[in-house]
């Protein structure tokens, strides 16, 4: 049990209900933390590549019969609907095996036809620490996790004060795994264990996700400290809807990207850019938006959940109020959406605006909730230059049956994710993800099978002994 004087309560976002208590970790029992994975790191790099491979291998199988646990909490706590929650599984364990299939690039270079023997050698850097957000509290830690572990590196897992109770269902199936003490530590809190956190001379590497905000904040933090930081952050991702696309599949996904999740997702697309003739197409997609299901994500009906909580609810909301006074219009509205026997539920429902100029709040900022901005322009051209424009770089999609406009497309976006006839959510475990621009700081893009780098050092021997 924490010493900690300063609880957080964690309430159920469909009913208010408390659910539990989260403490912000004292700085004794950060301490404590960070001493244990750094006592526990020298024995579990020495145990060699193979049997950390097995470790992990064993975790996958433990999370597996966990998984009715997890997509439950899942639910509970973040208000995802069930299939959300599964998806999120299935993706956090696909990062797991992908680690896992890294080996033979560990095993350095070895030159030996000279009289010099070049050799270089990976090593772990040493306690790597993983702050992760709300949103996908089971996938995202898995992003960084499996591969500071296959390493050869101790962790420490950082969640977020909103979401914290799926760190406990990691650590508990870290220890019926059977991983060995000081392997795997979990602290709570907010920015002040951050800032407690980063700075510690123990900790070599971190890896963050989340918004824009805390994500300056903490590579600063790191850079200051000289420590490796990789920051995913803000996004603002946009779909260009051409004439010769198909479509209703296209309609479908820009809903199913724009209010699944109930947008509370980076790669959610949140401005859609009719080109053409196509903004014809805009009422069929009012419509579709308006028959998406809003309520409790346990509901197998669901399609939309309530956003975390209270607070941003009421943000969401502010920015739509404000988007309206700024002159924007609304074509679909789920400020006051009302579901039956959960009226204190923080619900917001598919929201759409149109008549949103680049300098509107509503465009400049990520809303992070279930709002779609529909844009009209004329050419290909003129939808490019607007992405283009935009400080973000997280991901863009173009839907066409044309491959020639595709290219075009992909060939003249400075966006580092891009979707051809999907909306860009994520990528799977082996993909690096991309985002530059505003949307990304820091050294190495994760996951994927080549940001393993990220938590080691390159030893270079040069040897030669003479007969």
């Amino acid at each position: 049990m924490s010493r900690s004087k300063h609880w957080t309560s964690i309430l159920d976002p469909g009913t208010q209900r408390l659910l539990s208590r989260v403490p912000s970790s004292t700085h004794d029992e950060i301490q404590t933390a960070v001493h244990a994975a750094e006592t526990a790191q020298d024995a579990w790099a020495a145990r060699g590549f193979q049997s950390r491979r097995e470790y992990l291998l064993d975790w996958i199988d433990v999370l597996r019969e966990m998984t009715p646990d997890i997509v439950a909490c899942l639910c509970r706590e973040v208000g995802k609907t069930l299939a959300d929650a599964n998806t999120e599984v299935f993706r956090g364990l696909d990062c797991i095996h992908a680690a896992c299939s890294i080996g033979t690039e560990m095993a350095g270079m070895y030159l030996g036809s000279d009289p010099t023997i070049l050799q270089t050698f990976y090593e772990p850097v040493g306690v790597c620490v993983t702050i992760a957000p709300f949103s996908y509290p089971f996938m995202i830690p898995l992003w960084s996790l499996p591969y500071a572990l296959i390493t050869g590196n101790t962790v420490i897992l950082k969640p977020s004060e909103k979401a914290p109770s799926l760190s406990t269902l990691l650590a508990d199936a870290v220890i019926r795994t059977g991983f060995p003490p000081g392997i795997f530590n979990i602290l709570h809190g907010d920015r002040t264990t951050v800032r407690t956190l980063v700075p510690n001379p123990s900790v070599q590497a971190i890896s963050f996700v989340g918004s824009e905000t805390a994500a300056r904040e903490v590579h600063d933090l790191a850079r200051t400290a000289g420590k490796r930081i990789q920051a995913e952050c803000g996004g603002k991702n946009h779909g260009v809807v051409l004439d010769d696309a198909s479509m209703m599949p296209t309609l479908y996904a820009i809903a199913g990207s724009a209010f699944g999740a109930t947008g509370q997702r980076c790669m959610a697309l949140s401005v859609a850019i009719f080109v053409g003739g196509t903004r014809e197409w805009i009422p069929k997609l009012v419509d579709l938006a308006q028959s998406m299901v809003v309520g409790m994500g346990g509901d197998e009906d669901t399609k939309l959940g309530p956003l975390i909580n209270r607070a941003a609810k009421e943000r969401v909301v502010g920015v739509i109020d404000r988007a309206v006074d700024e002159g924007a219009m609304v074509l679909l509205d789920g400020r006051d959406v009302s579901v039956p026997r959960y009226p204190e539920g923080n619900f917001v429902g598919p929201t759409i605006l149109m008549g949103v100029e680049t300098y509107m709040e509503c465009y400049q900022m990520e809303i992070f909730g279930p709002v779609l901005i529909c844009m009209q322009v004329d050419t290909l051209d003129e939808a490019i230059d607007l992405i283009n424009q935009n400080r973000y770089g997280n991901g863009c999609s173009i839907f066409t049956t044309s491959g020639k406009q595709a290219k075009t497309f992909q060939r003249r976006v400075n966006v580092g994710q891009i979707g051809i006839n999907i909306p860009l959510i994520a990528p799977y475990g082996p993909a690096v993800r991309t985002s530059n621009k505003d949307s990304f700081l820091g050294d190495r893009h994760a996951p994927g099978k080549t940001y393993w780098p990220f938590f080691t050092t390159v030893k270079t021997v040069s040897a030669r002994w003479d007969q």
